[in-house]
């Protein structure tokens, strides 16, 4: 049976936004989730609000995950998302069309990782079923975490556009801001170590799923 990539993400301490803030983040998830599932042609479920704080969506590989993962945390900025991503079996049909009614072990252990994840205060969890892999890179996730949590929304937005290989002085022209603000940031944030970092957890997976 094959393998999937599936994330599953929860917006963080949801019950304690006012009801303005919490209808505005569920209206800015619905759009760009609309965008991501006509893009993404990596997704074989696409990103679906399974709950009112909660959502999911199925990768047949992991090309485009991190991309997508930093498109949403800056669609939303500055309330926040934890991220588990699991690799595992599907039991059921794939669901085209929604991220509902599906099942199997790549379900269980993103919904277990974001339990846990909940207790934790993590940003970013992996589960591929390769132990030692996973301590490692999850001890990374944690770390990267703790900036993370301080950065602006232009900081994620530029991180996304460098997925994306925009050049410095068009990102500076979308955000409206300088090409020297742009490259403050870049360098602030390491932002294309962490992509060459995500680019190897990317690879890593693809080898998995094998596609």
């Amino acid at each position: 049976m094959s393998s999937y990539i599936v994330v599953i993400g929860d917006i963080i301490e949801s019950k304690d936004l006012k009801p303005a803030v919490r209808k505005d983040t569920q209206h800015k998830l619905e759009e760009v989730f609309k965008q991501l599932n006509r893009q993404t042609g990596r997704l074989i479920s696409p990103y679906t609000i399974t709950l009112g704080d909660e959502f999911q969506a199925v990768y047949q590989s992991a090309g485009q995950l991190f991309h997508d993962i930093w498109t949403i945390t800056a669609q939303i900025h500055p309330v926040r998302i934890r991220f588990a991503i699991s690799v595992g079996e599907i039991t059921t049909d794939i669901n085209r069309e929604k991220s509902l009614g599906m099942d199997g072990p790549a379900f269980h252990i993103a919904r277990d990782r974001i339990e846990q994840m909940k207790d934790e205060d993590t940003l970013l969890s992996l589960v591929t079923g390769n132990p030692p892999y996973d301590r490692l890179i999850n001890s990374s996730f944690q770390i990267l975490a703790g900036n993370l949590r301080t950065w602006n929304k232009n900081r994620f937005s530029i991180l996304k556009m460098r997925y994306e290989d925009m050049e410095v002085k068009n990102i500076a022209r979308e955000l409206g801001l300088s090409e020297v603000a742009v490259y403050k940031n870049i360098r602030a944030g390491t932002l294309d170590a962490i992509r060459e970092f995500t680019e190897c957890i990317s690879n890593f997976l693809n080898k998995m799923v094998d596609r």
